[in-house]
């Protein structure tokens, strides 16, 4: 795994934290931000037997990150900003997401992928209880906005 991988899972285990299972967080119980559902599925993948994502080792956590999250939404091929951008989108909304903000963003705009996230935040955040969300999402997206001018 490369020097960015890492540096890019650092800044998400930031904000992904320990266990949590919040009864309003529609991902359900995830540790490390890895969801049971996920967790799950990559022990079936590697033939093993389900267990509590309140167990899962760094090791796993690494694993499922790089090839679940990096390699799928393709953040060895790009810039390291918009690699960043893409991995924490990827984690924290989904990989959909991703090729969305990217199109927003024109594949060369970070200012503009990261005015596509904030708006669908915005968005998330009109619907039933998720408003309770909104502050923290924002304050990881203008972390992530100061960490990519960085790189």
């Amino acid at each position: 795994m490369d020097e960015l991988f890492k540096k890019a899972l650092k800044f998400v285990l930031r904000w992904e934290g320990g266990y949590v299972n919040n009864p309003n967080d529609k991902g359900g119980a995830t540790n490390m931000g890895i969801t049971q559902y996920t967790y799950n599925s990559w022990l079936k993948n590697h033939g093993l037997q389900p267990r509590d994502v309140k167990n899962i080792t760094q090791y796993e956590v690494e694993q499922i990150y790089y090839k679940n999250y990096w390699q799928r939404a393709g953040c060895a091929d790009m810039s390291p900003k918009f690699a960043f951008l893409a991995f924490d989108t990827a984690v924290n909304m989904g990989l959909a997401r991703v090729n969305q903000f990217l199109k927003a963003a024109q594949w060369k705009y970070p200012d503009k992928f990261i005015a596509a996230r904030r708006a669908k935040y915005e968005e998330f955040a009109q619907y039933g209880n998720q408003k309770i969300f909104l502050k923290g999402w924002l304050n990881r997206l203008n972390a992530l906005a100061l960490e990519i001018q960085k790189l």
